[in-house]
């Protein structure tokens, strides 16, 4: 086949991709309200939501000052602010409260609490919850039990020191080593960066919420927008065939002239909305065309596979759909059993995506260009021998009705 051929060839591959438009561009439409549903969906799922404010009903002893300055001084600290809102009351109206669930939890403090805490004799507070198990109740109730660990974590520390002074008759360093000790440990209560280490964990990676779904909803609705091709890729007449034969065209450069031709509407198509809209640069026009190919390869694939029309659309959304939920579009694969991530990592799918979003934060490698290249080129293969396999076939029935008459 000489180089005038294949360009004609190209030139009638575009010009049937270009009758395809106003099917393309519906089914496009179509699939961008299902991706931006899901990128919605999504993006609500995983929101961060507002501070959690667990409501508790705080009974305090009348006429005790240093309770009631010692747990306003409790209330300003971050760590109790931005988890509970206190609501100081009497017992009965604190009772009534927790049966009409207005809040999760009642303290009940005894008189004399801070004296006694100092002092060691520890009278112990009252924490009253729900009859019903919540998740608030069950998150105050943890928070209780760590604030009371520490407060005997606190207190052992300081007898040991007691009772080491005693045993070397350190009788008038008491008091002072108390005092340091008591200051040692409030400076760890009152600065929380003393004991605990923040570390923001992401489940989207590098990619923002937004970033995450944008993707995520890019890949489907390439992949949903694919439902209408199968006229376009399915099998020429023989007679075309015959033709094309004679001209020295095999069908590996048929279809990959098909796939260069829909794969360039594509890119002209989506990628100046995708520039214009601030999500790609222009230099990564290389990049999403390669995304393209390789999703359009797949599909492809499928259409060769699948012997009619409906049969294709059928299959194609199936699997793009579940595709992209077991490599982790529609939930983080972090929220995914480990099964699930190991498989949904050895799909098409997870390709896509990852092309996706190294191209969305300008980050695309070489290895994922060359494993895109790859991937796209071993579909059409695979597609290519499934033609020829489909096209023997009908040869060979042909042949042998045309023995029997």
């Amino acid at each position: 086949m000489n180089k005038r051929t294949y360009l004609l060839l190209c030139f009638l591959q575009i010009k049937s991709a270009i009758v395809l438009l106003p099917k393309l561009c519906l089914t496009i439409c179509c699939s961008f309200l299902f991706a931006y549903g899901i990128y919605y969906a999504g993006r609500e799922f995983l929101s961060r939501p507002e501070e959690i404010k667990l409501p508790v009903a705080l009974v305090l002893p009348e006429d005790d000052t240093y309770t009631g300055l010692a747990f306003s001084f409790i209330e300003r600290m971050d760590s109790i602010r931005s988890l509970c809102s206190f609501e100081r009351t009497d017992k009965e109206t604190a009772l009534s409260l927790l049966k009409s669930s207005e809040v999760y939890a009642v303290i009940l403090i005894p008189d004399s609490f801070v004296e006694h805490i100092l002092n060691g004799t520890n009278s112990a507070a009252t924490l009253i919850l729900p009859r019903k198990d919540t998740l608030e109740s069950i998150l105050f109730s943890t928070l209780a039990d760590s604030g009371a660990s520490t407060l005997s974590t606190a207190q052992s520390g300081i007898y040991a020191m007691e009772e080491l002074m005693i045993s070397y008759e350190q009788w008038d360093s008491i008091q002072k080593a108390e005092e340091a000790l008591n200051r040692l440990y409030l400076s760890y209560a009152l600065n929380r960066g003393r004991i605990f280490q923040t570390e923001n964990i992401s489940a989207t990676g590098a990619l923002s919420l937004s970033k995450y779904y944008i993707c995520s909803a890019a890949v489907l609705l390439l992949l949903l927008s694919g439902m209408g091709h199968y006229s376009y890729y399915s099998s020429e007449p023989e007679s075309l065939k015959l033709l094309l034969r004679r001209q020295g065209i095999s069908p590996l450069i048929l279809l990959f002239s098909k796939l260069m031709a829909i794969s360039g509407i594509y890119l002209v198509l989506l990628f100046p909305i995708l520039v214009l809209a601030g999500f790609l640069p222009i230099s990564s026009v290389g990049g999403f065309f390669i995304l393209i190919f390789s999703v359009q390869s797949f599909l492809l694939l499928l259409c060769s596979i699948c012997s009619q029309s409906g049969s294709y659309i059928l299959v194609s959304a199936v699997l793009s759909i579940l595709g992209l939920f077991l490599s982790g579009a529609f939930l983080p694969s972090v929220f995914l059993p480990e099964a699930v991530r190991q498989i949904g990592q050895l799909l098409p799918t997870a390709l896509f995506l990852k092309l996706c979003r190294e191209l969305l934060t300008d980050s695309l490698s070489i290895s994922s260009i060359v494993y895109g290249i790859i991937t796209g080129f071993l579909f059409l293969s695979t597609a290519c021998l499934l033609h020829r396999c489909h096209t023997g076939s009908k040869r060979k029935i042909i042949s042998t009705r045309g023995f029997k008459i």
